[in-house]
């Protein structure tokens, strides 16, 4: 008797270790497409470094598999592949998916912001606060950005530094086909990673985007001449399907969450920063391109032109006006180091 209970205990032992190592091994693996071109700037520098801490933190418990290029996902189709589980953690910008973030808008305005780092903290607080709750249904971000302002790039100067009229100049989101139409030029809609060729192919005069798209898309080959102003820039995160992130184990997500966040979004912001300068720099230190700051009152003028666009989005986005008064409010807090 006291054999077949010895016998007992150590066949339950046994399978408690069997069952100890198979719940170890129930490591949950989460695929990351960046949609971005491999050696992008910012997937070396802030999507693979993040990727690491968690894969680190949580060994044996989730691991991100992280995947640059635009195989299985891209600018246009990222949301989608999100939400249908191809990718379990997507990266791109709100502006791409059509009617789907109006509330997020207010952060396609010009003029509005100057440094990426502290509009990106902003608009996460804002988001924390439930301000955008309705819009963010199905996803849960995990961390957010704004962009660097857009500027002009044009494959050749133009007449005049203040006449762009009639110049065909791409755009990616609809704010800026309304700021080139206010500044008197002709917007035509490209998606990203036709722009290079289209700058190529004389298609398009010029672009209004931000530098932060030189380096990927190897821009600074296709352009010469840059007007250095602040045209208007687009949100963009990472972010999960809600119900793939509520389907994760409780450890896993408190491991995600302590390394997203607040934190995250401004080093996501931080990282565009120095991007930006860096491709401004380079341009400036090379003979082939010219860089502009326009004078005072050109921007004066051009900032009258497009004000208009601002005030029209708040006036005709339900809760609109309240939210840019919240984000203004928000951002002067962020840049004076609270």
């Amino acid at each position: 008797m006291r054999i077949a209970w010895r016998c007992a205990i150590l066949a339950l032992l046994a399978a408690s270790s069997l069952a100890i190592g198979h719940a170890r091994a129930e490591e949950v693996t989460l695929l990351f497409g960046t949609s971005t071109p491999p050696n992008t700037h910012i997937s070396l520098r802030v999507f693979h470094p993040w990727a690491e801490r968690i894969n680190a933190a949580g060994k044996g418990v989730i691991k991100i598999d992280i995947r640059d290029g635009m195989a299985i996902a891209n600018p246009s189709n990222f949301y989608t592949r999100v939400l249908e589980d191809v990718i379990q953690i997507g990266w791109g910008s709100h502006n791409s998916v059509a009617g789907r973030f109006p509330l997020s808008g207010f952060s396609n305005m010009p003029f509005e912001t100057e440094r990426s780092e502290d509009s990106s903290v902003a608009f996460w607080r804002l988001y924390q606060r439930g301000l955008f709750d309705a819009e963010y249904k199905d996803i849960v971000p995990l961390f957010m950005q704004v962009y660097p302002q857009s500027q002009i790039h044009l494959a050749k100067p133009p007449k005049a530094l203040d006449d762009i009229a009639g110049l065909r100049l791409m755009v990616v989101a609809k704010t800026a086909g309304e700021v080139a139409t206010k500044l008197g030029a002709a917007p035509i809609s490209l998606p990203l990673p036709d722009l290079y060729e289209g700058l190529q192919r004389n298609t398009v005069d010029g672009t209004v985007i931000s530098w932060t798209a030189f380096q990927p898309f190897k821009l600074a080959e296709v352009t010469t001449y840059h007007i250095d102003t602040r045209l208007g820039t687009a949100p963009a995160m990472v972010f999960m399907a809600r119900k793939r992130y509520q389907a994760l184990p409780a450890e896993a997500r408190k491991i995600l969450d302590a390394n997203s966040g607040e934190a995250q979004s401004r080093a996501l912001g931080k990282a565009w920063d120095e991007v930006e300068t860096e491709a401004r720099n380079a341009a400036k230190a090379d003979s082939k391109h010219i860089v502009v700051d326009p004078p005072a009152e050109l921007t004066a003028k051009w900032q009258k032109a497009v004000t208009p666009i601002t005030a029209n989005w708040a006036e005709t986005t339900p809760g609109g006006k309240a939210l840019l008064e919240n984000f203004r409010a928000v951002l002067t807090e962020v840049k004076a180091g609270k």
